[in-house]
């Protein structure tokens, strides 16, 4: 039986001495002897992993690089940095998982505009996102405690990535990835650059944009990238399915679907007419200087301000619920807005709120049970001071809940009910009430 800690110690050697050139042929055998353990010890990631076209190239700075060919995921193999970077064959399985999470999670896809921008910060959201999950990694390398010492905002564990971009985005202080040494205590100001060795980088995230790459049809990409994890968690019996993190269990197995309600044409009634500011036009002119034409007027701006609000109530089954929370996914996809998600039952939930702008985001867990209260909802739309005039409250239910409730003047309400005999208990109806098989009725969502 074949020692593969032994026979990678042996071919590091050799590349790192005269034999450099010979041994580069064998980076792939040891890349697949990897994954072979892998298949072992995580199936689903040595799945994912046998499924990736691998080739060896050189002038990496990491030992790894997922690229675009044709529209489809290629890793990429830099034989010399893989060797200086990887001290042991139990570090090399850990880079190669790193690499299936950033697959899995779609990374590659999701930043192949914004890492032409801001790669630095990319690279750090997407690593503290599956470092957080890989262990045996050479060290140092990015972690949240490092990443944390830099922003003042506290970052969340076990986040998305897309989570700790905006947060990092937000920092009033560039961020840049950290030096090693011990995390700064400071909570209000950048750190001072330490002297210790810069964080290992696993793999190149550059090679994610879609200028560098074949990468035409990012849907097609996207159906393949889904395709891959979905014949790896098949391959995967019951008892190597254990071993996958729950995030990546909730991106496997989340309902994928097209959202069965018109979501373009009812968002555009509850939200055609809300007033966000007013943004530069040169369709009008400036009312200060009307003689002067080159300077431009101003029209009002309408911003989406989206609040979901979904049943976790005793009455929702667990398979309603993927399907509601499948339809706020596809909603992410419909709309350029940042929504609000929270789940409910008789009060709408504590540390059950976040936000989300992709499907990838949306949380496929259950929170409560109880009964439902809708009135716990439009007590949480007035304890935000959301109004019809800045807020549309999208409330999935199966409509069993109170007859009455006290709407505070907000009806900007778009009520989504589970199946098409389902009926809303509130009467009378506050906006509009549309079952998720497309049939609508009640109240118009316009503002007051």
């Amino acid at each position: 039986m074949l020692n593969n800690a032994a026979e990678y110690q042996q071919w590091r050697q050799r590349m790192l001495t005269t034999e450099r050139t010979q041994a580069k042929t064998a980076a792939t055998v040891m890349v697949s002897r990897a994954i072979i353990e892998l298949l072992a010890t995580d199936q689903f990631y040595g799945e994912l992993l046998t499924r990736l076209p691998r080739t060896v190239v050189t002038g990496l700075t990491a030992p790894f690089a997922l690229a675009w060919r044709e529209n489809q995921l290629v890793l990429q193999v830099d034989a010399d940095v893989l060797a200086t970077t990887f001290a042991r064959f139990d570090q090399l399985q850990a880079g190669l998982k790193h690499v299936a999470l950033h697959v899995l999670w779609q990374h590659p896809l999701r930043y192949r505009t914004t890492v032409q921008r801001q790669p630095e910060l990319v690279h750090l959201a997407t690593d503290v996102a599956v470092n957080q999950y890989v262990s045996g990694l050479p060290q140092p390398t990015v972690t949240l405690a490092t990443v944390q010492a830099q922003v003042a905002t506290r970052l969340p564990r076990k986040a998305d990535s897309g989570t700790y971009l905006r947060l990092l985005q937000a920092a009033p202080q560039p961020v840049s990835r950290p030096q090693g040494g011990q995390p700064s205590e400071s909570k209000g100001r950048q750190p001072a650059p330490s002297s210790g060795p810069k964080p290992v980088s696993i793999d190149d995230s550059n090679s994610w944009s879609a200028t560098t790459g074949q990468l035409t049809n990012p849907n097609l990409a996207e159906s393949r990238l889904q395709q891959l994890a979905k014949d790896a968690w098949t391959a995967t019996p019951e008892a190597g399915r254990g071993l996958v993190a729950g995030r990546a269990v909730a991106a496997l197995t989340r309902e994928r679907r097209p959202a069965s309600v018109d979501w373009r044409r009812l968002l555009m009634r509850g939200l055609g007419r809300i007033p966000a500011g007013r943004r530069p036009s040169r369709a009008r002119f400036n009312r200060r200087q009307p003689a002067r034409m080159e300077l431009p007027g101003q029209v009002t701006d309408r911003r989406l301000n989206i609040v979901v609000y979904v049943d976790h109530s005793g009455s929702i089954s667990d398979a309603q619920l993927a399907r509601f929370l499948s339809e706020v996914a596809a909603l992410t996809q419909l709309v350029q807005a940042q929504i609000t998600v929270q789940a409910f039952d008789a009060v709408v939930q504590p540390g059950a709120t976040y936000q989300a702008s992709l499907p990838q985001q949306i949380q496929f867990s259950r929170h409560g049970g109880g009964g439902t209260v809708f009135q716990s909802v439009f007590d949480d739309l007035a304890a935000r001071h959301l109004t019809n005039q800045n807020a549309l409250a999208i409330i999935l239910t199966d409509g069993r809940g109170e007859r009455e409730v006290a709407a505070h003047h907000f009806t900007n309400v778009l009520w989504l009910l589970a199946r098409p005999t389902d009926q809303l208990s509130v009467r009378p109806v506050v906006g509009r009430v549309v079952h998720l098989g497309g049939e609508q009725h009640g109240g118009s969502l316009e503002t007051d």
